[in-house]
């Protein structure tokens, strides 16, 4: 049995289970539904298996001592992707990967998603992971996450989504994060998470819990970092010089309006007026504070970006360029390239 059929499986295990809660009621009763374990420890064991040689355990050591994590192979040139954290200044990381050590050149590091990007030196036609649609996935799909914990060999951790969060304990992400239910040991951070396809759908950025769960950066998200560095040499998170406001009353289904507008930013000389209700930026619809956010993180100094507004009773597209994020801005919520609150 292929893991695609395994999961068409448990898909139908769950209908059974609603079509027996629905007919409740009634005198007909439902067959029983039947989960074939060994079907899904062999779809799990398939993931593991293809996407295994990509991963690699990822050392930092600088004056504070040795860190340990993980990471793996983004293109068949040596890239890696893991952890900003982990790397620290980059100045003695190391590579694992096939029982070989390799230094690793840090490229760059972004802050806003956590994630780092490494060139490993002598490594020639890595075995790279194939990006998945994080976008597809849906409460209660399977994943599956391979790592390092410790300092055990590479090891996989199967679990399922749990939700798509926005923020956590009360503090903002800047972009959605996938809430996922899935164990983690000290190590992992920096693990690729992949779908039943043996596709890589994102990054496991943080440990929830002690350990029992985890949040995970969308690999659209992380692939922003990747293609502006190969593009500009870093990351070019976008600036547009708005200051967004949350509005009592949704006006075009949306509650976000701008504020204040820089008179020396793009949104400014691109015409956006502070009232105007932000509708929807790029192909990102607006509704509230945390779509902004989503919005703000996907857009590229340089690039240029529509915007609808509603200004009145007047529904507008606008388009600008975002600039270069002025490094001591300060401020509120930060409207489609702006910062966090």
């Amino acid at each position: 049995m292929s893991r695609r059929t395994a999961f068409n499986a448990i898909g139908a295990f769950a209908g059974a289970f609603f079509a027996i809660v629905a007919a409740a009621d009634s005198p007909a009763e439902a067959p029983p539904a039947v989960i074939n374990g060994d079907a899904i420890a062999t779809a799990v064991g398939e993931v593991f298996r293809d996407g295994r040689d990509a991963v690699v355990r990822v050392v930092s050591e600088d004056e504070l001592g040795m860190v340990a994590g993980t990471g793996f192979f983004a293109d068949a040139e040596g890239t890696v992707y893991t952890l900003a954290s982990l790397v620290g200044d980059g100045l003695n990381v190391t590579v694992i990967h096939g029982g070989k050590k390799y230094s690793a050149r840090l490229l760059t590091k972004d802050f806003r998603s956590g994630v780092a990007l490494l060139r490993v030196e002598g490594v020639e036609s890595a075995p790279f992971l194939i990006k998945g649609d994080s976008r597809a996935l849906k409460i209660a799909s399977p994943l599956v996450a391979i790592g390092f914990p410790f300092d055990h060999d590479v090891t996989p951790s199967f679990g399922i989504v749990g939700g798509f969060d926005r923020k956590s304990r009360g503090k903002f992400f800047t972009t959605t994060h996938i809430r996922a239910n899935i164990p983690v040991q000290r190590g992992q951070g920096g693990s690729p998470v992949l779908n039943m396809d043996g596709k890589v759908v994102g990054i496991l950025v943080s440990g929830l819990e002690k350990g029992a769960g985890c949040y995970v950066l969308p690999i659209r998200a992380a692939e922003k970092v990747r293609t502006d560095y190969a593009r500009f040499g870093d990351v070019r998170h976008g600036w547009a010089g708005v200051t967004l406001v949350e509005i009592p009353k949704a006006d075009h289904g949306s509650r976000m309006a701008i504020d204040v507008v820089d008179p020396t930013g793009p949104a400014a000389a691109a015409g956006f007026h502070p009232g105007d209700v932000v509708l929807r930026v790029g192909d990102t619809e607006v509704h509230e504070p945390e779509d902004a956010l989503d919005a703000s993180f996907f857009l590229t100094a340089g690039d240029a970006v529509s915007v609808r507004v509603a200004r009145g009773d007047e529904v507008m597209d606008i388009s600008f360029t975002p600039a270069d994020h002025p490094l001591d801005h300060k401020g509120g919520l930060q409207a489609f390239g702006g910062g966090t609150p």
